[in-house]
């Protein structure tokens, strides 16, 4: 990658869906996208739909290898964490909708417990912490303006969509563009076939 001493790089780690999973999450966006009070938005295409564990603003060059490394045993041979149903929610909130998500249930916390994971290990190679609370999701779509969406985000557009399986722990760099995010993956991990 010819790394100059101090280059950075925005980047982060995400469960990539299985590819019955991802056709569920696009069918759910599908019937949001045409469903009765949809607002202007701008919808996330399937290949960059993703569950993001942790998101660095700036990592540098010289880690994104030894941060694979690291990652590495998080999922090869490893069960990946148990299929999640899919509910429908919105940041920041239903009344004030910005982004619209499909979030994954996660009883147990095995996401979550994946996500303090890659957090340490990312802390370790010179990342900034994450504030907020960790909510696995998908997101599905960024509203124009902010929008009181308790009538469209109907959650039986979501219903039988069954359940969400990740098949890969991947670390991606996120480059921005004028036409939006641009994703590369720089190392992707599979979990171990169900």
């Amino acid at each position: 990658m010819g790394a100059h001493k101090g280059e950075a790089l925005r980047a982060f780690v995400a469960l990539d869906l299985d590819t019955i999973s991802l056709r569920r999450v696009v069918r759910v966006a599908e019937r949001l996208r045409i469903a009765s009070g949809a607002p202007s938005a701008s919808w996330t295409p399937p290949e960059m739909m993703h569950v993001t564990l942790q998101f660095v603003a700036s990592l540098p060059v010289a880690a994104v290898d030894p941060v694979g490394r690291a990652l590495a045993p998080l999922a090869e041979g490893k069960p990946a964490p148990p299929p999640s149903a899919l509910r429908l929610d919105a940041f920041p909130s239903i009344a004030d909708a910005t982004v619209i998500v499909v979030e994954l249930e996660d009883p147990a916390g095995a996401i979550a417990a994946l996500a303090k994971e890659v957090e340490a290990i990312l802390a370790a190679h010179g990342a900034r912490r994450e504030g907020r609370a960790f909510r696995p999701h998908v997101t599905l779509a960024r509203l124009k303006r902010a929008y009181e969406a308790k009538r469209w985000l109907r959650q039986e557009l979501a219903a039988g969509g069954g359940d969400c399986r990740a098949s890969a722990l991947t670390l991606y760099r996120s480059e921005l563009a004028p036409t939006g995010a641009k994703y590369e993956a720089l190392a992707r991990f599979l979990f171990a076939s169900p």
